[in-house]
């Protein structure tokens, strides 16, 4: 009967382990469809972050004084405010979807999440500042999707 007994307890206990894999195995594969759901749309994002680059530019290119000046330049006004609309509802679509942007301007540097682009003696930084954005960064649910392109203080 102690023999039985003793096989029975060794059988509960090789129940319980396997049950308790099962049960981890379940919640690894749960949290690995997650993170896969959640990354699905990174490489489109991506692909994507050229086109809000393009429309900064284009916002960018027209000057100041004309932006506003709806007496000379009433289509460059309307030009640039569609740009512009279109840019901010870009950026909230990317947002509602997770993407974020980065701009470290001011920040150390951290080649971990940094580009650095160039590097540059500027007498009122400090070294290894970030004092030039060239192009902005992009996370997407706290990854870098794209990293932020740098000028760094030497």
């Amino acid at each position: 009967i102690d023999s039985k007994d003793k096989k029975i307890a060794e059988l509960k206990d090789s129940y319980l382990k396997c049950l308790a894999d099962m049960e981890n195995l379940r919640e690894r594969t749960r949290k690995e469809v997650e993170h896969t759901a959640q990354f699905a749309i990174q490489k489109f994002a991506k692909d994507l972050l050229n086109t809000v680059d393009v429309l900064h530019l284009a916002l960018t290119s027209i000057p100041a004084e004309v932006r506003n000046d709806t007496q000379n330049n009433p289509h460059f006004v309307n030009l640039y405010n569609g740009i512009s609309l279109t840019e901010s509802e870009l950026l909230n679509i990317l947002k509602k979807y997770g993407i974020e942007k980065t701009n470290p301007l001011g920040e150390k540097f951290d080649p971990n999440i940094h580009e650095a682009v160039y590097q540059a003696n500027v007498p009122d930084k400090e070294s290894g500042i970030v004092f030039d954005v060239q192009k902005v960064g992009y996370t997407l649910f706290g990854r870098i999707i794209r990293p932020p392109q740098v000028g760094v203080s030497s």
